[in-house]
């Protein structure tokens, strides 16, 4: 196993994305064990009173912010959506209107985005204003063609991507799979980022399986992950070109 941090490190970082909407699935997110990353729709109706209990909980909180898609049948639009063809004052406007309603953010991860996160100039206005806040990225990789894991370690913001998601398909095989397909990628790269969704499936699974995590195994947060990742990377960075993100995506985000 390779391991940038030591010999025997195995780490794993949950996030749970799309926290906003559903009180009680928030709460049992929130009360999920360890350092588990909670990632908060900035306007969502519940998001004022969930980021107050992740804070008393002591759980990490990052803006999950609404990105434009690429127009397909099931992709819906969240209000205050960032979009391709705003001015750049509104973009701004709209991105520290978010930050501002998630107090005690310590990141901002995009959710859907598989058109904007393709494009270097919203990717650039976003990470000056994360630089400017000492906020990290987390790229959820909703397309192969995302440029903001590599904008963001450009401008030298703390950035890591996501490795899998848990519940793209949410049966219960599809979503052990995916957690095993977790353990895995940990165990061979020396870290994996999961992205789950407060589905109460994916929410029993994780109740139960962070109970008796493999003693090889260590949770940890997505904040952590993405500052030692970007200081590990910085020297590959600037002797290599960067790579397109892996074509495993969610699709249609």
């Amino acid at each position: 196993m390779f391991s940038p941090w030591g010999a025997n490190a195995a780490e794993l970082a949950i996030v749970i994305d799309d926290i906003g909407y559903h009180q009680h699935r928030g709460m049992r997110a929130i009360a999920l064990p360890g350092p588990v990353t909670i990632a908060v729709l900035p306007h969502a109706p519940h998001t004022t009173y969930l980021v107050r209990q992740a804070s008393r909980s002591g759980k990490d909180i990052i803006v999950h912010q609404p990105m434009q898609a690429h127009p397909s049948a099931h992709a819906s639009r969240e209000r205050r959506t960032l979009m391709l063809n705003m001015h750049e004052q509104e973009f701004a406007h709209m991105t520290v209107a978010a930050l501002d309603a998630v107090p005690g953010r310590i990141g901002l991860s995009n959710h859907t985005g598989s058109l904007l996160t393709a494009h270097r100039a919203p990717m650039q206005q976003l990470m000056t204003l994360l630089r400017q806040r000492d906020l990290f990225f987390l790229d959820s990789r909703t397309t192969a063609a995302t440029v903001a894991l590599d904008v963001a370690r450009e401008q030298g913001v703390p950035a890591v991507r996501r490795d899998v998601f848990l519940d793209h398909d949410p049966s219960p095989q599809a979503i052990h799979l995916a957690f095993e397909r977790a353990l895995h990628i940990a165990r061979r790269n020396g870290r994996a980022v999961l992205i789950g969704h407060p589905y109460d499936i994916s929410l029993d699974y994780l109740e139960a399986r962070l109970a008796e995590l493999p003693a090889d195994i260590k949770l940890v947060s997505v904040a952590e992950v993405a500052r030692r990742q970007t200081q590990f990377s910085r020297p590959a960075m600037l002797a290599q070109p960067p790579r397109l993100a892996s074509p495993h995506i969610s699709p249609g985000q």
